[in-house]
């Protein structure tokens, strides 16, 4: 049963703005909020959406400690594109070809394999600073990992390869770590010594630290709700609520605008942003609504199809405002919402249920006019 709109409106002037402008759930990853430098472990992709997910640029460049050790994973920075290593001569090409034979094992979980691409005596230490040493520890890393967190996507691209010697070698880049929709991602830098023996070269080295904020772009931070752009609605008999939601310039931000109609009420209307938030390393909203109200929400993935989100606001006239926003995808087109824990003014409020908004079909295209009569 639908929940009346009477009810929405509420909710949408307290500041958690998510309810009535429906369009505000997500796709759901594992505990653990979104991407972020730091250290958060890699959350599971969202699972629905419209809107395909863009993955980072090609394969290159050692990979870091499997997750379960730490997951971190390095990766390219979002709307600055990260360009494929291009290898100058016989001995980069064999390095650049060693560090694709380990991110594409890494992606089979096939230990035996990534194995093989270190010395006998290699060392990882991870942004942590833990190390493993010697290739046996490597390998029961990996299994532990993989037995742990499976079916993560490794990228690594290489930035640049300097000869220290003709046969020692270091590699430096970035890698990321990310569902296998290539979501909810962890990101880093890397520097892999690599060695020459036997006319074989081998990763003797990997060493990992946090990749600093300003390499991860807004748009790797928050592409995981892409799928949230378009037109949404909830509508019936005596009331009707519109969301429409894009992408600011640069991809910085996702902006929705929504409208609120109740039948002899005047209309209400807000704006939000959804960024990335430094200060909580989690995602963060700012709604802004006609009535003078504002408040923010900070978002975490919790299951395959669900994100929640701990609302808090103000009214025009100073009433503070609390709620958990409770977002799950039923469908690619659409998304119920839950508000409950609904405090108004230090006085609870009832919960306001199974609300659901869809997405608006696109607008057919006008029909070609014939052409005219000579």
């Amino acid at each position: 049963m639908r929940t009346p709109l009477s009810k929405i409106l509420v909710v949408t002037l307290m500041i958690a703005g998510f309810i009535a402008p429906a369009a505000h759930a997500q796709v759901p990853g594992r505990a653990n909020p979104a991407p972020a430098p730091p250290a958060p472990r890699p959350a599971p992709a969202p699972v629905q959406a419209p809107a395909p997910v863009q993955t980072p640029a090609p394969v290159q460049a050692p990979a870091p400690a499997p997750p379960a050790a730490r997951p971190a994973a390095p990766a390219p920075t979002g709307s600055q594109e990260v360009k494929p290593f291009t290898p100058s001569n016989a001995a980069e090409k064999a390095i650049a070809d060693e560090v694709a034979a380990l991110v594409k094992a890494y992606g089979e979980a096939d230990v035996k394999a990534l194995a093989e691409v270190y010395a006998d005596e290699a060392i990882i230490v991870d942004a942590d600073g833990g190390e493993t040493r010697g290739k046996a520890a490597i390998a029961q890393m990996y299994t532990d990992a993989f037995e742990e967190l499976g079916g993560l996507k490794l990228e690594s691209h290489i930035q640049t390869i300097t000869f220290l010697t003709n046969e020692v070698a270091r590699a430096e880049g970035l890698s990321r770590l990310s569902t296998p929709n290539g979501d909810a991602a962890e990101f880093s830098r890397f520097s892999s010594l690599v060695v020459q023996k036997d006319g074989k070269w081998k990763i003797a080295e990997i060493r990992e630290q946090a990749a600093p904020a300003e390499d991860v772009s807004p748009y790797e931070r928050l592409k995981e709700l892409e799928w949230m752009v378009g037109d949404w609605v909830n509508e019936g008999v005596d009331d009707k609520v519109t969301a429409s939601i894009r992408w600011a310039d640069d991809q910085s931000y996702l902006v929705r605008t929504y409208a609120i109609e109740l039948r002899g009420e005047k209309r209400t209307s807000g704006t939000m942003f959804i960024g990335w938030d430094p200060p909580s390393g989690q995602i963060k909203s700012w709604l802004f609504d006609s009535h003078g109200g504002h408040g923010e929400g900070l978002w975490t993935r919790t299951g395959e199809n669900q994100w929640v989100v701990k609302a808090q606001g103000v009214l025009r006239d100073g009433l503070p405002n609390s709620a958990t926003q409770i977002h799950t995808i039923l469908t690619p087109d659409s998304v119920k919402t839950d508000s409950i824990d609904r405090i108004i003014g230090g006085q609870l409020a009832p919960d306001i249920v199974d609300v659901v908004m869809v997405r608006k079909a696109p607008a057919p295209a006008a029909a070609a006019q014939p052409p005219s009569a000579k």
